[in-house]
């Protein structure tokens, strides 16, 4: 991979992951924790809050396959999180050389480019110059473990039962959030679109049993905006959770602090 396509992917895949995740530890079926067959929407509410997957922390390692505009690159990730606190990656190429390791905080993100030796450091809200201001913290995590966003399915909100699958419609601080649960109230198709139809969908698949929940093994992320289409698949090799996790991310002397 040449080294100014892989420093696009790191920094597109930062803003697209903002959006994403997978699971480990046993192979087993999935946990169904309330009937298949729920009738009021009141029910609905309940089985989906019910079956939120629910962490302290969270560290998981995947495969990552990037596509920008029809390029395609792989990586593997490693991903490393603290509920409510902070996000940490390092990707890695397939030479096993890290390329990149970026830290986000419900205030800041950092971002260190190792291949051009290049350290970035911008609040939280510099995402929004490339996804909707909508975008914060709390949704990216929800994301990311496959939640729908606190406040996205309520008695406000507008909700369909159609055999197998719960429907949901809902907006909020001006995203529209159009999601779909299957029989076990977890997400598979998370679509959030802004007011300058920017769209993001998340697809979630092959849920696996964790700590009691199940989380979906499989994730691809797509986002349109403008003339630019993203998508990256995720296949995850082992995931755990509410274990010890560090989050090492000094800045070498020799990298060069970029605006």
């Amino acid at each position: 991979m040449r080294k100014d396509t892989l420093s696009k992917v790191v920094f597109l895949c930062l803003l697209t992951f903002c959006f994403a995740c997978r699971a480990k530890k046993e192979v087993a079926p999935p946990v169904a924790s309330v009937p298949s067959v729920v009738n009021s929407k009141t029910a609905s509410i309940k089985a989906i809050t019910e079956n939120a997957f629910n962490f302290k922390t969270l560290s998981a390692k995947a495969k990552i396959d990037f596509k920008f505009n029809n390029q395609s690159n792989g990586a593997s990730l490693n991903l490393r999180m603290r509920n409510k606190e902070v996000i940490w990656m390092s990707i890695t190429a397939i030479a096993g050389i890290e390329v990149a390791r970026v830290m986000i905080t419900p205030d800041s993100i950092k971002v260190h480019n190792r291949l051009q030796g290049e350290y970035l450091a911008k609040p939280f809200n510099f995402i929004s110059q490339y996804s909707s201001r909508a975008i914060d913290f709390n949704i990216l995590q929800n994301l990311l473990v496959g939640n729908a966003t606190q406040g996205a399915v309520t008695e406000a909100s507008e909700i369909h039962v159609t055999g197998s699958e719960t429907a949901v419609k809902t907006a909020i601080n001006g995203l529209m959030y159009e999601l779909v649960f299957n029989d076990i109230y977890k997400l598979t198709e998370n679509k959030l679109r802004d007011s300058k139809d920017q769209q993001l969908t998340a697809l979630y698949s092959n849920f696996q049993a964790l700590n009691g929940r199940n989380l979906p093994y499989a994730v691809s992320m797509l986002s349109n905006a403008g003339n630019k289409n993203v998508r990256i698949d995720i296949k995850y090799s082992s995931v755990s959770v509410n274990e010890p996790v560090d989050f090492p991310f000094s800045v070498p002397k020799r990298f060069t602090v970029k605006d």
